[in-house]
């Protein structure tokens, strides 16, 4: 449809006229007021975006994830890091719905096709009982609720769309290699951070509010945060995709295709590395570990444990105390007399009367910092939960916290059965690389909340649509 109107409406003199007329007029607004220009520019390059996803599904996929990846990045550079992430985001999601509906997909077929697994079902139940906190006495601010919502009606979307999207194995091949292509240029771009210095916008930026600074400059560096929002969602996309693709260059015949997966790896675990995210350096560990756990019987993979716990023990124990990157990889793993860990653990014993009195919780939005601005009478506001999962049992509750942990359990018990069911050999290594970085993100929950960014839409919810189709396909 796009390639007709392209080439049979605009591929003749008019076409270049009307273009050109555009480009004049673009120069001339830019010459004239920059800030305006820039406003323009960025409408008419996002109202081309929108047409593009209305008439293609696939690339309003793609443009989900590439916007995920760089669209602070762009916020910062061209307009102030005053774009709202969020509006973009909801935008989006609903463009790549619509394109969804454009193509005469039987809705009622594919919902059918989506709700069998256990994964999903409990993924409906958690949304139900978090539109149930509403009524939480404990919590005071609907604008807290409805964000929280929102999010979760995205996700649910978009793993549905991503759901659909994968039933073609040659729709995973190309997603794996976009992925691949936007992490490495993430990671690159997050190593020039780290080698060249930050640029003057990040500097501007990263010093604009103390708050902000307090977090990304620690010992006396920035902490890097390459394209995205903040070093944590860096660093933990980056140590993810690190152990994705470490697994799937483990399951590579094709000696290039393992090369260059491993080049990117080599880059993705610097870039971790640069982020400063202690968090990140535990799921890369994890990841590698349920690899170990997955394929104990094959010899390639007691020679990859071997270099890797080599090079682990190298890391912790070699004689090299000026390196700040080195020093913060090390106190991940040999933290016990590290201030910020033991207020993190009197924090923990401090407020867990309260989970227990509390089964429904206090309430979407009461924790943290947005509790002290959406719900500042709130007990809980001001709290800095750090552990995703205390952050669930504080908002919604140790039923919430449950439910949701036996969604996680459901996941990963998937992702098991996929690999060892699987007759596709390429796809058993998929399956295993799927699991694998998911239950990297489980175990990170413990100190940070991992899950819930706009990235999520990049990696976290295909991966685990990839799983769910096997499962829903093959009906184990």
């Amino acid at each position: 449809m796009q390639s007709v109107f392209l080439g049979g409406k605009l591929n003749n003199w008019a076409g270049v006229l009307l273009f050109g007329l555009i480009a004049v007029s673009m120069a001339l607004v830019l010459a004239w007021n920059i800030n305006l220009g820039l406003g323009v520019f960025g409408f008419v390059v996002g109202l081309a975006l929108i047409i593009v996803c209305l008439l293609s599904t696939e690339s309003a996929f793609y443009i989900n994830m590439a916007c995920s990846f760089f669209m602070y990045h762009l916020s910062r550079l061209l307009f102030n890091d005053e774009v709202p992430a969020g509006v973009v985001t909801d935008l989006l999601i609903l463009v790549l719905l619509l394109s969804f509906f454009i193509k005469g997909i039987s809705l009622k077929t594919s919902l059918n096709e989506f709700i069998r697994s256990p994964v999903i079902i409990l993924m409906v139940l958690t949304f139900f009982y978090s539109s149930l906190e509403l009524f939480n006495p404990e919590g005071h601010s609907v604008e807290a609720w409805s964000q929280a919502i929102r999010k979760a009606f995205e996700a649910f979307v978009f793993l549905f769309i991503a759901f659909q999207f994968f039933k073609e194995e040659g729709n995973i091949r190309r997603y794996i290699r976009v992925l691949f292509v936007l992490c490495v240029i993430a990671a690159v771009y997050g190593c020039i951070q780290q080698w060249h210095g930050l640029f003057d916008f990040e500097f501007r930026w990263a010093t604009a509010e103390p708050l902000r600074f307090g977090l990304l400059f620690i010992n006396g560096e920035f902490r890097k945060f390459s394209t995205f929002n903040d070093p944590t969602s860096f660093g933990g996309i980056m140590a993810a995709c690190g152990i994705f693709f470490s697994v799937l260059a483990m399951g590579q015949r094709d000696k290039r295709m393992r090369r260059i997966y491993l080049a990117g790896v080599v880059v993705m675990v610097l870039a971790m590395a640069f982020s400063g995210t202690r968090t990140a350096n535990v799921m890369l560990v994890a990841g590698l570990g349920m690899y170990g756990l997955l394929t104990i019987d094959k010899k390639r993979t007691w020679v990859f444990a071997s270099i890797g716990l080599i090079l682990l023990i190298g890391v912790l124990f070699a004689p090299i105390y000026g390196n700040g990157t080195i020093n913060r990889f090390r106190s991940s793993f040999m933290n016990s007399d590290d201030e910020s860990y033991k207020v993190r653990v009197m924090a923990r014993d401090f407020i867990r009367p309260y989970m227990i009195r509390h089964p429904f919780g206090g309430g979407l939005g009461t924790t943290g910092n947005l509790g002290l601005v959406l719900n500042p009478t709130s007990p809980l506001a001001g709290f800095q939960t750090d552990s995703g999962y205390l952050q669930l049992a504080l908002e919604t509750g140790w039923i919430g916290l449950i439910i949701v942990c036996t969604m996680y359990y459901y996941i990963l018990r998937n992702g098991v059965r996929a690999y060892f069911h699987s007759g596709n050999e390429e796809m058993k290594w998929v399956y295993a690389a799927a699991t694998c970085a998911l239950f990297s993100y489980y175990v990170g929950m413990f100190a940070q909340s991992m899950i819930g960014s706009i990235t999520d839409m990049a990696f976290y919810y295909p991966v685990l649509a990839i799983i769910l189709r096997f499962k829903l396909s093959h009906n184990t």
